[in-house]
């Protein structure tokens, strides 16, 4: 993959993001190998949905895992550089902004739902997330959310 080129390098990002879930929900993301590529590779193959954006003023994702990209029907090196607003429709980014800024304030964010939509307008319900504070990003603390249920909403 070609995410080494869009921000940091791509097994850094991932040992940040897992480093950081340890640290601030108590527990491990996943087990870990000990060997920063191996477990970067084992987070981009995670069943859960795995993303995480940086600190910018309009945060962009620098982590989208192979289940996010899915999800969201887009590649990977196309999530990575995304504003993480448009991850959310637009009548919905209040409510995902408070939610960040509740994570941000209190470091962790457990069981939070909110609507999203893929890149091919599709609306899902996530259900259940939680969502940290990811340090070691050059830009300053990230936000990282990690997901495995979600349902799709229908348009009426």
């Amino acid at each position: 993959m070609a995410l080494e080129n869009q921000g940091p390098p791509f097994p850094t990002v991932a040992a940040c993001i897992l480093d950081s879930y340890a640290r601030r929900v108590g527990r491990e993301l996943l087990h870990r190998s000990g060997d920063l590529l191996d477990d970067a590779k084992r987070l981009l193959a995670y069943e859960a949905i795995v993303l995480s954006h940086d600190a910018g003023v309009d945060p962009r994702f620098v982590y989208a895992n192979s289940a996010a990209a899915s999800l969201w029907r887009m590649s990977i090196e196309d999530m990575i550089g995304m504003p993480s607003r448009l991850s959310a429709p637009v009548d919905a980014r209040d409510d995902r902004a408070q939610m960040l800024s509740d994570a941000s304030r209190d470091g962790v964010l457990s069981g939070y739902s909110g609507e999203r939509v893929a890149s091919d307008g599709t609306r899902f319900q996530i259900m259940d997330a939680t969502l940290w504070t990811v340090d070691g990003y050059s830009s300053g603390p990230g936000q990282a959310v990690v997901f495995s249920r979600w349902e799709p909403i229908d348009d009426v």
